[in-house]
């Protein structure tokens, strides 16, 4: 199993709609959201993913997160393999892509296997919402019909699995 990090420009502003459309959901839920725009012109865009893209040092900044992923990426199936092996869970792709952004909340999922990440936090906490959207992906099947924040609890116990700790240890349950 693959992850492939990937930044592109027209993603992040094909993305842009689906964002306008769900502030109310971040904002009701308290869930952390950069979204600058007003009005979705295409002149303004670009402007802005431009400022963007020089302020988070964009091509510095995806380098660094495709290394840190890696360095984390086959441990992380590893466990979730071993998981796995007790409850037959997860519904495992080949191949995931997780497309990163400056926009949106910290994260969120395309079933069956795409990842949009908020580039904004710090790197560490970048590299755990990657990982927190995937298992996501994995789950998503067995929990459709469940509730956003059970959905979110369930994830959450994944996380703090003692294997897990050992890769993210600074990894905080969700407030919902």
């Amino acid at each position: 199993m693959r992850v492939e990090i990937i930044y592109n420009v027209d993603k992040v502003k094909s993305e842009l709609d689906f964002l306008k459309n769900n502030l109310s959901f971040f904002e009701n839920n308290k869930m952390f959201y950069y979204f600058p725009f007003k009005k979705l012109e295409k002149e303004l865009i670009s402007k802005q993913i431009k400022l963007d893209e020089k302020k988070f040092e964009i091509d510095k900044r995806v380098k660094l997160i495709t290394k840190k992923w890696e360095r984390v990426e086959t441990a992380f199936f590893g466990y979730l393999k071993k998981i796995d092996k007790q409850n037959e869970f997860f519904n495992f792709e080949n191949h995931y892509k997780c497309f990163l952004s400056f926009y949106g909340c910290y994260g969120y999922f395309r079933f069956p296997g795409q990842v949009y990440v908020n580039i904004g936090a710090d790197l560490d906490f970048v590299i755990e919402t990657i990982a927190h959207e995937l298992i996501h992906l994995l789950v998503y099947e067995k929990v459709e019909n469940k509730s956003y924040e059970e959905i979110e609890v369930i994830v959450d116990k994944i996380m703090i699995d003692s294997e897990f700790k050992k890769l993210f240890p600074r990894y905080k349950i969700q407030e919902i």
